[in-house]
């Protein structure tokens, strides 16, 4: 079985570093991607809810972005549905830097869902005020993020991640009710 395991890994190795090295990783990153660390379960565990986080953020600055161009009637809007895709970037990134840190392969692709969600949201403009879609879908994604980073807490062990998903969960907080206020407007 071990031996199994270890042809295994020497084969996806290769493979791996390349999909690293494409998604422009700085030399003491890719240097972290390339030591043989071998994770125990809980942190291959915990390794695997970073990543889902990881793909929901990917998804989320995307929809940010996109709903960004939805608007027709408040400009101020669009700045504000911009800076948050780019906060939900660097939120990203820093999930896949802990991933690295823990010796694992960060996610680098959204999940099949907000494709889905994208599509939906894009339908809904199409009936519905573009403004108030926009808004309503945005919110929706912050509260999902805000879920799914409250279902991710219990299932880690390490410091440092407990650390960065209450952070990351703060910061959910706080955009919600920015967000809020801005729909208030709307």
């Amino acid at each position: 079985m071990k031996k199994t395991l270890l042809a295994g890994v020497a084969l996806a190795l290769p493979l791996s570093f390349a999909a690293c090295s494409s998604a422009g990783l700085t030399p003491s990153e890719q240097a972290v991607a390339e030591a043989n660390v071998e994770m125990s379960e809980t942190v291959q565990k915990e390794v695997a809810e970073l990543n889902k986080l990881t793909s929901i953020y990917i998804d989320a600055a995307a929809l940010y972005k996109q709903a960004a161009d939805i608007p027709d009637d408040t400009k101020s809007l669009k700045p504000a549905l911009l800076e948050l895709a780019k906060e939900k970037n660097m939120q990203r990134d820093l999930l896949q830097d802990r991933v690295l840190e823990m010796g694992g392969k960060p996610a680098e692709h959204g999940e099949a869902l907000g494709t889905v969600h994208r599509g939906f949201t894009s339908l809904r403009t199409i009936i519905d005020n573009d403004t108030e879609v926009a808004m309503e879908e945005v919110l929706r994604g912050e509260r999902y993020i805000l879920d799914e980073l409250n279902k991710a807490m219990p299932n880690t062990v390490t410091p440092e991640t407990k650390q960065l998903l209450a952070s990351l969960r703060t910061d959910a907080e706080a955009e919600i009710s920015r967000l809020e206020q801005i729909d208030e407007t709307i």
